[in-house]
């Protein structure tokens, strides 16, 4: 994903698509990543503010200010580190602190003019700092500063012109103005107009419904209302609208309102959400400080909006209300999933085709259930311990006559003991989950005659035998969390079983050919003990030796009094065995300046390769046309020979994948002479011929060098629980593993791309991944190149992550590049 820019009247910054509730508000942007629980993962937020501010903090000067007012917001940080950067033509200071609840903190400030000053909060957990820190620098290096910010600051209300220049109490808003707006104005109630004429008011500003407003139904009903002001000045209007020509949309997910084919209810929602989680808002085109609070009124064919627009900064609110019709006759009721069984009292029995209900009471869903035939999808959820769960001791049998069920979910049956053999003359299934029973055996034919099914899930319950005979169409089959012990070797032979999960079973034995199954979901130390998980080779000739010292940085001199010198200044003396078991001898690359393809064969990240004259650049066929891969970098192995051992001495790598989805891989080696390389000036390659969107990236040159590669010690104990159990301890000791990392780094930061390196993951690691999808053991395969999100040649993948190019330790050896597993690491 590639960075946004938002600016400001004075400045402007580059926000990573990782944060997606974004705020700017006078001269300030918020930017923040949220989860759906309302849970917070990090916010940045960036402020031209009046150096005046700072003047009742002590401090020699604004930089030391500026910290005492840090530490007035919390008094319990401590700083971690200190650092200066340049960014838009000025030295930028920036402190780096942790507080007791640990908490990352991200504090900068740079001095744009004699009276104003801009600064950067930012925040995170302390263990998800070294991914937040990268993009806190590259937000805060991102800077424009341009306008006159006398002028932008003297447009601010006149509350935060007070608190700003001390002019009243340290309120940071008017006293009388945050009275007056604690008391929210009644919501009126919705009436259908009288004269039948629709309408869209905020603030009392007219505005004309669009011809794209619509409303359908596909489980919930969808509403979209969009609307336009007419003769839309950005003068006049800005302060509700954010869009170019004034064009705003609302649209809505509703559930839980179906009468009789006619929507009807009243939804109310706070803030832009639904505290019952059934209804969803997304609006588009208003300031990103506006959100909808009131309620939104189905009635007798009619949408109705009465309520308010809320600035989350500014103590205002602007009424906003509207009425529209909604075209009855084009909703298709036999897509809606009915929820209540309110409903159903209300609906003909033939139009009910999709049902799903959480907690029901069993009595009344038997009763409900009979005269449902024309069901296509049934999903029963219970919640756990609930006593709605514990009566469910049965599967209604009327199921058996739903002759049109495609689908049918039973989550949480915690009191079922027996699948009912009916089940399998439910001819149209396509989809089947039965979960959380006490169920200990299928019987064999349940599911041999569902010919259609496609996706079976039947894990947590209590199985001690897989169902032997599976029609042959299933491509997808669940049975994690049995008590299963083998499996049958009928698996082997199923075509289309593309997805086998089959975690968390006592298992002891596997039919050979198991392991062919493309998507085989074990635990892997299962795998290699129960399955012939033996690496082939890419040639599929078997493994050639290879000295697996070269990897490690025991083995340099250089790299070993290096790693010695951290050991001691960290104080880990007695982890030194345990760490240099592990230390990996990695190379790495920082991009520098940009590169104008003026050297041939260089070290290049982003742009185009300089590929041997007689190669064509590499494709895909998608929908019968020819497609580019996505150039990531190119290596010239001599240029970094000195460095390392273990990758060809001369030569050429390259790297490509396929696009950013499914990160399909493709790497080149190139073993002759870079005289004989056509420069990448003369690719006649457009950016719309790169298959993925993000098409092709900046040019850059880079630095290498060699150094020390550890883990983070995050979730990192497969690395060395066996070989060095000691360094499970360093798990604990966050801080100083973060330093000891910090005095091995080559170039001093983190922004950076390397080889043979180790890759922060949160759950397991880029070789276990390999060996999942490949085979062979983790210790066998090493990063053939890791490359991290980075603005200099627009590297954004996904929220800002880390790909990683992975290859077995014997095919590096053949200088066979053709079996190449390529993964992601991202939040």
């Amino acid at each position: 994903m590639n960075n946004q820019k938002f600016k400001t009247d004075t400045f402007s910054l580059l926000i990573p698509s990782v944060y997606t509730d974004m705020q700017v508000v006078w001269e300030s942007i918020r930017a923040a990543h949220e989860q759906p629980d309302d849970d917070y993962l990090s916010y940045a937020t960036t402020t031209l503010i009046p150096i005046e501010f700072f003047d009742e903090f002590d401090g020699e000067d604004i930089v030391l200010r500026f910290w005492e007012s840090c530490k007035q917001a919390d008094q319990e940080i401590e700083l971690i580190a200190e650092k200066e950067i340049q960014l838009a033509g000025h030295s930028s200071n920036i402190r780096l602190m942790k507080s007791k609840d640990d908490i990352f903190y991200y504090f900068a400030i740079v001095q744009i003019s004699d009276k104003f000053c801009c600064i950067f909060k930012g925040d995170c957990k302390i263990e998800h700092r070294s991914f937040y820190e990268p993009l806190f620098d590259a937000i805060w290096q991102s800077l424009e500063y341009f306008g006159n910010p006398q002028e932008a600051i003297d447009k601010l209300p006149k509350f935060l012109l007070d608190f700003y220049y001390h002019r009243k109490s340290e309120n940071n808003f008017n006293e009388e103005e945050a009275k007056e707006n604690d008391i929210f104005p009644v919501i009126e109630e919705f009436s259908i107009p009288a004269d039948g004429r629709e309408y869209w008011t905020i603030d009392d500003i007219p505005l004309q419904f669009l011809a794209e407003c619509s409303a359908s139904v596909n489980g919930t009903l969808y509403v979209n209302l969009e609307g336009i002001i007419p003769e839309f000045e950005e003068k006049r209007h800005g302060y509700i609208v954010d869009s170019h020509n004034g064009a705003v949309a609302l649209n809505f997910s509703l559930s839980q309102i179906y009468n009789q084919g006619i929507p009807t209810g009243v939804v109310p929602f706070e803030k832009g959400r639904d505290e019952s989680y059934n209804h969803y808002l997304w609006d588009r085109g208003f300031n990103y400080s506006l959100a909808f609070t009131g309620n939104v009124t189905l009635k007798e064919g009619w949408i109705g909006l009465n309520g308010y627009l809320e600035d989350k900064w500014d103590p205002k609110r602007y009424k906003i209300s509207a009425a529209k019709k909604i075209a009855l006759q084009e909703l298709e009721w036999e897509k809606y999933d009915f929820t209540m069984f309110k409903e159903l009292e209300k609906a003909s029995p033939e139009i009910v085709r999709q049902l799903k209900l959480k907690d029901p009471d069993p009595i009344e869903l038997r009763e409900e259930l009979y005269s449902l035939v024309n069901l296509e999808s049934l999903s029963i959820q219970f919640s756990n311990n609930s006593k709605e769960a514990e009566a469910f001791t049965e599967i209604p049998s009327s199921i058996k006559h739903f002759k049109h069920l495609k689908s049918l979910h039973l989550w949480g049956i915690s009191a079922i003991t027996k699948f009912p053999e009916w089940i399998g003359d439910l001819r149209e299934l396509e989809f089947l989950l039965l979960t959380g029973s006490k169920v200990e055996g299928i019987h064999p034919y349940m599911l041999q005659y569902l010919s259609k099914l496609k996706f079976c899930f039947l894990e947590n319950n209590n199985l001690g035998s897989a169902p032997k005979l599976i029609p042959d169409n299933l491509e997808v089959l669940h049975l994690d969390g049995n008590q299963l012990t083998d499996i049958p070797s009928s698996y082997t032979k199923l075509e289309n079983l593309r997805k086998l999960h089959i975690k968390n079973n006592p298992l002891k034995s596997l039919p050979a050919g198991l392991e062919n199954i493309p998507e085989l979901d074990l635990e892997l130390e299962k795998k290699v003990t129960l399955l012939d998980y033996t690496y082939k080779g890419a040639d599929k000739k078997g493994v050639i030796p290879y000295d697996d010292e070269l990897f490690y940085a025991r083995n340099d001199s250089d790299l070993n009094s290096n790693l010695q010198k951290a050991i001691n200044e960290i104080g880990f003396q007695e982890y030194e065995n345990g760490l240099s078991k592990i230390a990996r001898h990695s190379v790495t690359f920082v991009t520098t300046i940009p590169d104008s393809y003026d050297e041939l064969g260089n070290n290049r990240f982003g742009g185009l390769p300089d590929l041997p004259a007689n190669a064509d650049y590499p494709t895909i066929t998608i929908e019968e046309e020819q497609k580019g891969y996505q150039f990531i970098a190119q290596i010239n192995c001599a240029s970094i020979a000195n460095l390392q051992d273990y990758l060809p001495r001369t030569g050429m790598l390259y790297f490509f994948i396929e696009d950013q989805q499914d990160f399909v891989p493709k790497v080149i080696y190139y073993e002759g002479e870079t005289d004989n390389l056509k420069s990448a000036k003369e690719l006649n390659i457009e950016e719309e011929f790169i298959y993925d969107e993000s098409g092709i990236y900046q040019p850059f040159k880079t630095n290498s060098e060699k150094g020390v590669s550890v883990p983070s010690f995050y979730n990192d104990d497969h690395y060395y629980q066996d070989i060095a159990p000691e360094l499970k301890d360093l798990e604990e000791s966050y801080d100083e593993t973060e330093a000891f990392q910090e005095k091995l780094l080559p170039f001093n930061t983190r922004s950076s791309h390397g080889i043979n390196s180790y890759v922060f993951k949160q759950h397991d690691s880029p070789e276990i991944e390999a060996v999942n999808k490949l085979k062979g053991k983790p210790e066998e395969w090493m990063v053939l190149l890791r490359v991290s999100s980075d603005n200099n040649p627009g590297f954004s993948f996904w929220d800002a992550g880390e790909i990683y190019f992975i290859i077995h330790k014997s095919d590096l050896a053949k200088k066979d590049f053709s079996n190449v597993y390529c993964g992601l690491e991202t939040s």
